[in-house]
């Protein structure tokens, strides 16, 4: 199947290049080929700080990492594109670092990702659960236990400061600033 597809990628990539060298002559068409490369690989640059400047603030919590997450995939993809070689997958890599174009593919790219993540959980014997604590995939409990839904009261309040003839606890302040 692998085979497939990169004989119809290579004779796309071979169908194009000829095309632009009929079409533009076989001097501009190697010259255009050598430019969007340069040129892919700079937008490269530019748009893999701005990722990586926004997977930073994810890691530090000021953002929502869904969204550097699946455009730090993206542009990985898109590096891959740009390093093969050809016309075809330079303007695909490019179109893959524009903004616009990442933004429209997030949702599938986070989709593919809970998918995989799901199933890695499953193989490793454990089980996801959905929004409303629904199971997704089969799975079982660690251990071969059952699974009983419930709620989990702790009664004890000895030494936490809660409970009745007790004095709350105070949560710890810093001095104030001059």
């Amino acid at each position: 199947m692998a085979l497939r597809y990169f004989a119809v990628y290579a004779l796309l990539e071979i169908a194009a290049f000829v095309a632009m060298a009929l079409w533009l002559g076989f001097g501009w068409a190697v010259l255009i080929s050598i430019a969007a490369g340069v040129l892919g690989f700079l937008t490269l640059r530019w748009q893999g700080r701005k990722v990586f400047g926004e997977l930073r603030r994810a890691a530090n919590n000021e953002v929502d990492a869904r969204a550097p997450l699946a455009d730090t995939a993206l542009v990985a993809t898109s590096t891959i594109l740009l390093v093969i070689p050809g016309i075809v997958s330079t303007l695909a890599g490019i179109l893959l670092l524009f903004p616009p174009t990442r933004k429209a593919l997030r949702p599938a790219v986070v989709a593919v990702g809970a998918k995989r993540m799901a199933t890695a959980v499953d193989r490793a014997g454990l089980y996801a659960t959905g929004v409303y604590g629904s199971r997704i995939r089969g799975g079982g409990v660690p251990g071969g236990g059952t699974v009983v839904d419930g709620t989990v009261v702790d009664s004890d309040t000895s030494g936490t400061g809660f409970g009745p003839g007790t004095t709350p606890m105070t949560t710890p302040q810093l001095p104030p600033t001059r």
